[in-house]
């Protein structure tokens, strides 16, 4: 698929695959929920809609590997997962069912459950003979279900579902049947992966080189009560880790417009953070650089993956030292 189309194109897409690249995020296992049917709770934090789909995608564009650990069946309507479930009969489509040890009488052909014959001291009930021995004039056929309303015997009744969600009754060849699947990250795909994720590491190594620690993914909880998250969090190491780290940075994997500037001021404000760095690759716009530089943010843009850890990490130490 062309870049044009991938859907890596997607900003929130990249973030997933950045947690997994940076290991955050080791694996993308599904629950199942009994009303939501399939959920990826760990990719939905980034993707929030179309979940399934994008897994699906990635997969098909060779960033996630895909391996089968199950199979569940779904509402055709609204893809739960509970069922009520129902035994009709195949020959009245009743639901006045039994279910028991059969027995038939080899006399006169006469069946019904072996608690009925019990009830009655074994003598048939059609020709009212008694019944003597088991494989001499009466046999078992086993386990089977009587219906109460027309008579029939069956050892295999119709089974519907009823969804406890939606109340939709089915069969199950009408229900959806799903294989359930695991993805992770190829990380053999490091040209593919280049392409739309970074790698922090070269600049968490020089961040401590200088004396100071930085954490990746770093979520914060500001004034408002909101919970905010930076690609980096970094503190001087004498003052440890506080509440609010001494620089944060942001990076985009696209071009970054005054949109990104305004949401990164947002949350500085609101987390009381003092120093910010706006990472865009592979640009920001003129309107963003101009916003950028008026809230007192510093802006590098970098052409890909490689130039991002060079200039950010100057930009760093730029930051760290003044």
């Amino acid at each position: 698929m062309s870049d044009e189309h991938s859907v890596t194109r997607k900003h929130n897409v990249r973030m997933l695959l950045q947690k997994m690249r940076d290991g955050i995020i080791k694996e993308l296992s599904a629950n199942i929920d009994p009303k939501l049917g399939i959920t990826y709770p760990d990719a939905e934090a980034d993707l929030k809609s179309d979940v399934q789909p994008t897994l699906e995608a990635l997969h098909k564009e060779g960033f996630l590997l895909k391996e089968q650990k199950e199979n569940v069946t779904l509402c055709r309507r609204c893809n739960g997962a509970s069922f009520k479930i129902m035994h009709r009969c195949p020959n009245c489509n009743s639901l006045n069912l039994r279910k028991g040890m059969v027995i038939q009488h080899l006399t006169c052909g006469y069946a019904n459950l072996e608690s009925v014959f019990a009830e009655h001291d074994y003598v048939c009930l059609k020709c009212k003979k008694r019944l003597r021995a088991l494989g001499v004039d009466y046999i078992k056929p086993g386990v089977q279900y009587v219906c109460n309303d027309c008579g029939n015997i069956a050892q295999n009744p119709i089974i519907s579902l009823k969804c406890w969600t939606c109340g939709e009754l089915q069969s199950i060849d009408e229900t959806r049947y799903v294989e359930v699947s695991t993805y992770t990250l190829d990380h053999s795909k490091r040209e593919l992966l280049a392409k739309v994720t970074f790698n922090l590491t070269p600049i968490i190594q020089r961040v401590h080189a200088l004396g100071w620690v930085a954490k990746k993914d770093y979520k914060i909880r500001g004034k408002s009560g909101v919970e905010h998250t930076f690609t980096l969090g970094l503190w001087q190491y004498e003052h440890g880790l506080r509440e609010a780290p001494e620089v944060v940075v942001d990076i985009h994997m696209d071009v970054v417009d005054d949109v990104h500037v305004l949401t990164l001021y947002a949350k500085i404000i609101d987390t009381g953070v003092k120093n910010a760095i706006l990472a865009a690759v592979p640009i920001a716009t003129e309107k963003a650089k101009a916003l950028a530089k008026y809230y007192d943010i510093t802006i590098v843009e970098a052409e890909g993956a490689d130039a991002l850890v060079e200039k950010l990490t100057l930009a760093i130490e730029d930051v760290i030292k003044s």
